[in-house]
């Protein structure tokens, strides 16, 4: 029983949840790829190989990301739990657990670096630069000594890293070259990602205020934390309308706008700072992102 427990707080602390971000990014990149006619080199077996490497590399890299979160904000999370041994780790007292979820997080980077320099090796050195900012941005969300979340970026930056520059740099491993096309036509999915943040900061806003930690949210204000809230995912919905208009998108994305019952329930959450607001805003990038990117690649 208690090495079930215990896997099941490693689990817990990888969040396989908040997956869906990577995995959706780099779908997207694909799919963008597909549209162009990029996504298929002639060699079913090596573009398969590819497709599996680079969503795997993504994967990775927000696995890395979240454990390495959940190390630095254990303190904060478990404020009242004192048992068991602690041990000198950089600088601190650290339990035995929270230091494994480190080297986990650290693992899982080093695994990343690994896909990376693969998948470089089989496509373009263009992605270099892109990976490498992709891993130090997982780490530096909340690891020490630069911590931008805590800086008020964690939320401008979990969108650059995660929607623009995830998708472009997917759409070039398939293309061999930087476009703006994949960053442009990623926007609706990508900026529900900061929508996601911005569901956690709201949620958590009183706790953030009280330790200190300045969020976007504490340094902007709970009201203007909605007011940004609403506005990005009204863009999502707005994005998709002009993106059909202007024939850049299908117009089976339409259906994307069956969600928009669900993006009130979430909006009304998120501004009573209900719980509810994280899962019902994360549910609603799932449904939302799903539409999309079957219309992209099926229509």
């Amino acid at each position: 029983m208690k090495n079930i427990r215990f896997l099941k707080e490693i689990w817990k602390a990888s969040r396989p949840l908040s997956l869906t971000l990577a995995f959706y990014s780099t779908t997207l990149g694909m799919a963008v790829a597909h549209l162009e006619g990029n996504l298929f080199s002639g060699s079913l077996a090596f573009d398969l190989k590819l497709i599996f490497l680079v969503t795997l590399a993504g994967l990775f890299v927000q696995t890395g990301t979240n454990f390495i979160n959940d190390y630095f904000e254990c303190e904060y999370k478990n404020l009242h739990f004192k048992e068991g041994k602690k041990y000198s780790f950089l600088g601190q007292k650290r339990k035995a657990f929270d230091i494994l979820i480190f080297l986990l997080g650290m693992l899982s980077f080093l695994i990343t670096a690994f896909l990376g320099l693969y998948i470089i090796s089989i496509t373009t050195r263009k992605l270099i630069l892109i990976g490498v900012l992709g891993i130090i941005g997982g780490y530096a969300y909340t690891g020490e000594p630069i911590v931008y979340k805590k800086r008020g970026l964690g939320t401008p930056l979990s969108f650059l890293l995660m929607g623009p520059l995830m998708v472009m740099g997917t759409h070039l491993a398939f293309s061999q070259y930087y476009s703006w096309r994949p960053i442009i036509l990623g926007l609706p999915i990508s900026l529900l990602i900061p929508v996601l943040m911005l569901s956690n900061e709201l949620r958590d806003y009183e706790r953030d205020k009280s330790l200190g930690i300045k969020t976007l949210t504490v340094r902007i204000g709970f009201k203007k934390g909605k007011m940004l809230y609403l506005f990005l995912l009204s863009s999502s919905y707005l994005l998709t309308i002009i993106f059909v208009i202007l024939n850049l998108y299908p117009a089976a994305a339409l259906l994307s706008l069956l969600t928009l019952p669900l993006a009130v329930k979430a909006y009304q959450n998120v501004a009573e700072a209900e719980k509810k607001g994280v899962p019902v805003t994360n549910q609603l990038h799932l449904t939302f992102g799903l539409i999309q990117l079957l219309a992209l690649f099926l229509f």
